[in-house]
């Protein structure tokens, strides 16, 4: 029971987060605001490696793992999302993630033994996909000038499916704090790096909406997320993980329908059935 409240509570914070990147630049650069979200974000998390009894990383494999998930994890895949999210809508970019789950599941039949890729399984990703892509229908228009950003887009999903199945692999050892303190500020440290060479003035939030926003990011969308994620990471497949990329735009579209007046339509009803169909193929033990 506990496993599948903290599965829920992280589908609830990050679903809440594909609005907040989008509104929270306060008028920084994408990789300036990034960084600072991890800057605080693993600062936190080295604050809790002695409060959680974990402890740094150790030996080369341990420290290949951490330097791999900060610069592709809190590096690329969170550049090119804070990027690409500058251009298009936020419930875009939610689709164009929700590929992740596909992704993950047939690159986990090649690297993890452990997860096989079955018809149903490559089924339900593909079902929970299309759901997405229904939920949104109404409301979100591509055309080719977004093609950038959907690049941006399907890369960082793409690191994300590296960074998972890498974890699964070598991270057992690893507490959640132990890994995300040195990978979140290498991959703060990058993310500054590539601010200054794309021309961003250096510099923090400069009102209270943009520091709340980025804090929440920080505290909420990073360390209570990754700490339950990595947690969940090493008792669950890297394939039911990634399906949290599926369910969160539900939850955004909850939190809009609450908070916003933003009326359901027929898609997001239709959208919905998808993506718990889907799930529900994905994540059962029956082989096909």
């Amino acid at each position: 029971m506990l496993q599948f409240l903290a599965y829920a509570l992280l589908c609830l914070i990050w679903g809440s987060t594909w609005l907040v990147i989008k509104v929270g630049y306060g008028g920084l650069g994408p990789f300036n605001v990034a960084a600072l979200r991890f800057v605080i974000a693993g600062s936190v998390f080295v604050c809790l490696i002695p409060v959680l009894g974990a402890r740094w990383p150790r030996g080369r494999s341990e420290w290949l793992l951490t330097l791999f998930i900060g610069t592709i994890l809190f590096s690329a895949d969170y550049g090119l999302i804070y990027w690409a999210e500058q251009q298009v809508d936020s419930g875009f970019t939610a689709i164009v993630f929700a590929v992740l789950p596909v992704m993950t599941s047939v690159a986990a039949h090649f690297y993890l033994e452990s997860e096989p890729l079955t018809s149903r399984k490559l089924l339900g990703t593909i079902v929970a996909f299309a759901g997405c892509v229904a939920l949104f229908a109404d409301r979100v228009a591509i055309d080719k000038s977004q093609a950038w950003s959907m690049a941006a887009i399907l890369g960082a999903a793409g690191c994300a499916t590296a960074t998972i199945l890498a974890s699964k692999r070598y991270g057992g050892s690893l507490h959640a704090a132990g890994l995300n303190a040195p990978a979140m500020l290498i991959g703060a440290f990058i993310l500054l790096v590539v601010a200054f060479a794309h021309g961003e003035r250096l510099a923090l939030p400069s009102n209270a909406g943009a520091w709340g926003a980025v804090l929440y990011l920080s505290l909420a969308g990073s360390v209570v997320t990754f700490l339950i994620y990595f947690w969940l990471l090493k008792q669950w497949t890297a394939t039911t993980m990634s399906l949290v990329n599926v369910v969160t735009p539900v939850v955004a579209v909850w939190l809009g329908w609450v908070f916003r007046a933003e009326k359901p339509t027929a898609w997001t009803g239709v959208g919905g059935v998808l993506i718990l169909c889907g799930v529900s193929l994905t994540m059962s033990k029956r082989k096909t």
